[in-house]
């Protein structure tokens, strides 16, 4: 038995799935959140991680901030990230699935840019 796709709900959402893709459609943000998804980081480890400065760092976290997909806790002079957002996970896990080859391989970013 197949099902029509109606996208009924994303049709009624379209400005959050619009703001969430543009704010993953950067690569640094992408990493960001992809970093994040595993564990809650603190600035300076998220910034060696994605090899950024932490002031570009910190122009990319205000915007996920601002779209609250990202939160902030605070230890002392230490500020830590996690994802905030329950709609990160299954987008990254979609994307995982979409850029890996059955067998196990993936998709070099090279094919994807021809």
């Amino acid at each position: 038995m197949t099902s029509e796709l109606t996208f009924e709900n994303l049709v009624l959402n379209t400005e959050k799935a619009s703001g969430l893709l543009t704010a993953m459609a950067n690569e640094k943000r992408l990493q960001i959140l992809c970093e994040l998804s595993e564990k809650e980081l603190s600035v300076g480890m998220l910034a060696e991680k994605v090899d950024l400065s932490q002031s570009a760092l910190s122009q990319h976290l205000a915007k996920l901030r601002a779209l609250k997909l990202v939160s902030t806790r605070r230890d002392a002079q230490t500020i830590y990230y996690s994802v905030a957002s329950p709609m990160i996970i299954p987008v990254l896990a979609t994307l995982d699935e979409i850029f890996s080859r059955k067998s196990g391989t993936r998709i070099r970013s090279e094919s994807i840019k021809k």
